[in-house]
């Protein structure tokens, strides 16, 4: 039988794929890359994903996925980017994904993982960037996550967590903290946050959204005033720094084309919300029309999600070389004016099932694992 292994990557993103995941994509043990997000697959996730252990970013966001989130999951010993929010996934947060050392990011937000609450094993996530579980319905204590020196983003907002907050001191790289619209008490920890507001004092260029929900009145009305304001005095000042100092991606590869910003703010008609297909925890995709009437998908990256100059050309770099009559093609980017965005050829409707597997998914197994 052939093996599976020319095969790194499926990015079949913003379409309107139906059905559910089929269990036969174990045998794609190469895949790095599995992009299904924004498209509209149910059910549950088949436990035969923990087969992929060479998965390098996987995400399922925006889609109408239900059911328990597989303990198999932990399994993929190399993944760095699990995006899953917005979806329906009930049950618990499976503790075992602690065992994911390399995990960057883990998007969970928007989904009903009611009575439950964050495992504390979470702790042990030794390079986890971003944990964003916005309104999901989680309750307890909230864990004491400041012990991972890599974490900058932390979004628990709109649950039912209670409690105080940890007091530990917040790692010297946060910059976002939300834990608004929850039932905690007690004080603001003088430890872990009054320090890193006289950092963010000494640093420009730096969102700082920390908002602390529920706390005693006179204290809490006086606090969150003072960081609402200088939230949005950070804020313009970093989108100004960025304008400023960022720089251009030269890249030149063949059969990629460098958009200028003019092209696509064209294209799509300045990003209008009507010509939006969809959003994810990168940011948005939208559908444009170049001069020369070729329809694609511009993936343009949010103010969170933004890459350094070198690994966005490594990125560029890896998606050129993918060509597969069932991948979607890289056409080119865009990198003017601190923008960081992808342009695709723009996929017809199906099911995830169908681009699987031709028609039928017997078709790819005889094609690909003989």
């Amino acid at each position: 039988m052939r093996s599976y292994n020319s095969i790194s990557t499926r990015d079949f993103m913003w379409n309107n794929l139906t059905g559910t995941i089929p269990k036969e994509i174990r045998h794609i043990t190469s895949l790095r890359l599995l992009l299904l997000n924004g498209n509209k697959l149910s059910g549950s996730l088949p436990d035969e994903l923990g087969n992929l252990t060479n998965m390098n970013r996987f995400q399922l966001d925006e889609n109408q996925l239900s059911g328990s989130v597989p303990e198999s999951l932990a399994n993929m010993i190399n993944v760095r980017h699990l995006h899953m929010n917005n979806n329906s996934f009930t049950g618990q947060l499976p503790s075992k994904l602690s065992n994911l050392s390399n995990l960057m990011h883990l998007q969970l937000d928007n989904n009903n993982f009611s009575g439950n609450g964050i495992p504390s094993t979470y702790e042990n996530l030794p390079r986890l960037v971003k944990l964003s579980l916005r309104n999901c319905s989680l309750q307890g204590a909230i864990p004491d996550l400041n012990s991972i020196p890599s974490r900058k983003y932390l979004d628990l907002s709109w649950n039912q967590f209670t409690g105080s907050i940890p007091s530990n001191n917040l790692s010297t790289n946060m910059t976002t903290v939300d834990l608004s619209h929850n039932k905690l008490n007690g004080s603001i920890p003088r430890g872990g946050i009054y320090p890193y507001l006289q950092r963010l004092k000494r640093k420009t260029g730096i969102i700082a959204a920390i908002i602390i929900g529920a706390v005693a009145a006179v204290l809490a009305i006086t606090a969150i005033t003072m960081l609402l304001i200088f939230r949005r005095n950070s804020k313009y000042m970093h989108l100004i720094s960025r304008k400023r100092t960022s720089s251009n991606v030269c890249i030149k590869i063949d059969g990629v084309k460098a958009f200028t910003l003019k092209e696509l703010t064209h294209a799509t008609n300045k990003f209008d919300i009507s010509t939006k297909v969809g959003e994810g925890g990168y940011g948005n995709v939208y559908k444009g029309i170049l001069s020369d009437e070729t329809f694609v998908a511009v993936k343009r990256a949010g103010e969170n999600s933004l890459q350094g100059q070198k690994e966005f050309l490594t990125e560029i770099e890896l998606l050129s070389r993918l060509h597969h009559r069932n991948l979607v093609s890289l056409l080119g980017y865009c990198s003017e004016e601190g923008e960081q965005m992808l342009i695709y050829e723009f996929m017809p409707n199906g099911t995830l099932r169908e681009w699987i597997s031709g028609k039928k998914l017997s078709q790819i197994i005889n094609h690909f694992v003989k």
